[in-house]
């Protein structure tokens, strides 16, 4: 299937390299308020992260992941808000 002329003029940019800070900053912008410290914590604890800590790129101590494959993981990603994940779950009660 062709690609469209807005397809091929995106790859051929190359990626955007945003930070963690940076990640929370477009996120604001899109009205998601995640901080830096949060993004972090789902790139070290989420299975479905786009990219492995070990593997993004880093600049000093500052690790660099593309922004065009981010943004449709924080697009899609299920949110949770306030669900205590520490906790067991209760077990549905008995129908009667």
């Amino acid at each position: 299937m062709p690609r469209s002329p807005h397809e091929e003029a995106r790859d051929q940019r190359g990626p955007e390299l945003v930070s963690f800070a940076d990640m929370s900053r477009k996120l604001a912008d899109a009205g998601v308020k995640l901080s830096p410290q949060r993004i972090r914590q789902l790139a070290e604890s989420d299975p479905t992260w786009p990219l492995p800590m070990d593997q993004a790129p880093k600049t000093g101590r500052i690790r660099l992941f593309d922004w065009r494959v981010m943004e449709p993981y924080f697009a899609t990603r299920e949110k949770r808000q306030g669900e205590r994940t520490d906790l067991p779950k209760k077990a549905d009660p008995p129908a009667e």
